[in-house]
Formats: structure tokens, sequence, C-alpha cells
């Protein structure tokens, strides 16, 4: 099973990160290692790898009144691949499969 996301979202999580400090309680320290870690298990791909595909997934996502998310769907394009997420702007994104962290279990539960 391979993680990938595009390349905003190392940007996007340091935006974010006085509130998941807030949040989550873990000491900044620890955080930081953790998301280290995190973002080690992951494939980060430039716009360039799915730019061929962000033209039809802006309408996908325009279509589905879900603005913001086109890069990820341009990405789960081209890779023909599932969108990790429990956000239910995807879930009406024609064409777009959204798994869940239950999905993932079963999925791996599965393997030999």
């Amino acid at each position: 099973m391979d993680f990938v996301a595009p390349a905003f979202i190392q940007d996007e999580f340091r935006r974010h990160l006085p509130k998941i400090i807030a949040l989550s309680g873990i000491a900044p320290p620890i955080l930081s290692a953790l998301s280290e870690d995190l973002f080690d298990l992951i494939r980060i791909v430039s716009r360039e790898g799915y730019v061929d595909c962000l033209a039809k997934a802006r309408a996908l996502v325009e279509e589905a009144d879900a603005r913001g998310d086109e890069d990820f769907v341009a990405l789960a394009t081209v890779l023909d691949a599932p969108i990790w997420t429990y956000d239910k702007d995807f879930r009406r994104i024609k064409g777009i499969r959204v798994i869940s962290r239950e999905d993932i279990e079963r999925m791996v539960s599965d393997l030999p």
C-alpha cells in the first residue's frame, strides 16, 4: 500500500501546526518527530505529475461543489487510486473512490 499526496500538503500541514499542537496536546518536539516519520511514509508528487488531469478534476470538483480539492482529485485520477479521507465533499465527486481508516484496516488484515 502506497500513500501519496500533492506536494503542497507539507506546507498546509506546517500552516496548521499550531492548531494541531493545541488540539492534540502533544509537545512540539514530539509532534515534529512524528510528522517527519509520517512524511517519510508518503510519496510526495509535484503538480507536474498530475497537471494533465487538473482541468478535468476542476470540472468534477466544481460540479460537486467541493472547490479546493482539485489537486487531490487529479492525483487520484492519474494514479487510479482511492482517496483516504473523512471529508464528505469527496463522496459527491463522480468517479472518485473514497476509503476510510476502517477500509485500510480491512485491506491490511487481508494481506498474507
